[in-house]
């Protein structure tokens, strides 16, 4: 079990990088351990910044065409300025060239959707 400054550290780490604060689920198992040694011991690391980090995540999510938390971590880059949306659209122009069309064509319509939901939030 972590101690109580890796959790302080995690909900901070995970602010940082999603945008909004944690969820507040006590006793979780699984949220638990992702604020005490994914976002406090993985995100918080310095040789990589949150961009680099966030760039590697998105491109692994993009290539196991998990959806939903795609859509979690562009919403997040988008949320927190750490991506524009021109860098996202270089980001899927790349993807497609080493994962493959179809995984970069699942991957834009992802990213067109958290633009809608964005600028829909926004008007």
């Amino acid at each position: 079990m972590a101690d109580a400054d890796d959790r302080d550290k995690g909900r901070e780490w995970f602010q940082r990088v999603m945008g909004f604060p944690a969820p507040a689920l006590p006793g979780d198992l699984f949220l638990d351990t992702t604020l005490d040694h994914l976002f406090a011991k993985v995100w918080s690391r310095p040789a990589l910044g949150v961009k680099e980090r966030r760039i590697a995540t998105l491109v692994v999510l993009m290539c196991l065409g998990h959806e939903p938390t795609l859509k979690l971590h562009l919403g997040a880059a988008l949320r927190t300025g750490q991506l524009t949306d021109a860098e996202l659209d270089e980001l899927v122009l790349h993807v497609a060239h080493y994962a493959g069309w179809p995984v970069a064509a699942v991957s834009s319509q992802v990213v067109r959707a958290v633009r809608a939901e964005r600028d829909k939030a926004g008007a």
